[in-house]
């Protein structure tokens, strides 16, 4: 967790100059993953109406990898001109990406502050916000089995979907799966909601595809915040 530190920190000003060049993705408030042409893949957050952010360094939690069998392989963190970048081994299947945005506070109408409601004199309304990532690199049974976040998208195939398919997925919440929760294709695309299984249905498209999920949960009783905000965001590309 020190060298994701030490890279994010050094990484934050080019992230920033970048913003502009990779504003394309139009995707809610998350974490996720740009192929490179070298076969890395860059670490972007932000992505509400199409603009990048930088984010603190200590926000970045985890960056994993996982192999056709599930095992664990290498996914290495490093500084690039655009930001950090990820380079991942040759085996892995599939790369997973947290960050805890921490909390952010304020009155109703008013600016959100990066503080906790205790911190945050006459706030009324607290968030802390999480966010989750998996980028799918080959398809296999690994795809359909869920690992271990504790927001999670997991489609329930093992196979790469063509353009047009529907992909049921399921949501996952600490590792039960939850009904009610949003889900759609990219931040404009038309939502679904999970049923009482945590299952929902999307038609994929070709190209590169964004499955996002979005779910707030009121919290009472607590001095920091009123709601946790969880989102995550599945990609992969289809053909």
């Amino acid at each position: 967790m020190q060298t994701l530190t030490l890279l994010a920190r050094r990484a934050r000003h080019a992230a920033l100059c970048s913003a502009a060049l990779l504003a394309g993705a139009a995707l809610a408030h998350n974490v996720w993953l740009e192929p490179d042409a070298q076969g890395g893949y860059l670490i972007q957050f932000g992505g509400h109406a199409g603009q990048l952010e930088a984010f603190a360094p200590e926000k970045l939690q985890s960056v994993r990898a996982f192999d056709r069998r599930g095992r664990s392989t290498e996914a290495r963190v490093a500084p690039a001109a655009q930001g950090l970048r990820v380079l991942p081994a040759p085996e892995a299947a599939l790369i997973a990406v947290e960050l805890d945005n921490g909390f952010f506070s304020g009155s109703a109408g008013g600016a959100m502050r990066n503080l906790p409601m205790d911190h945050n004199p006459g706030a009324t309304r607290g968030v802390h916000a999480r966010k989750f990532h998996k980028t799918v690199i080959v398809w296999n049974a690994l795809t359909q089995r869920d690992i271990g976040q504790a927001f999670e998208i997991t489609p329930q195939q093992g196979r790469a979907p063509h353009a047009g398919d529907w992909l049921e997925l399921q949501v996952q919440l600490q590792g039960k799966p939850l009904a009610g929760a949003r889900v759609s294709l990219g931040e404009n695309g038309p939502p679904a909601t999970t049923d009482a299984q945590g299952r929902a249905r999307l038609q994929t498209v070709r190209g590169t595809n964004h499955v996002q999920a979005i779910f707030r949960q009121p919290v009472a009783g607590d001095a920091q915040i009123t709601e946790r905000s969880y989102e995550a965001l599945l990609s992969f590309a289809v053909h």
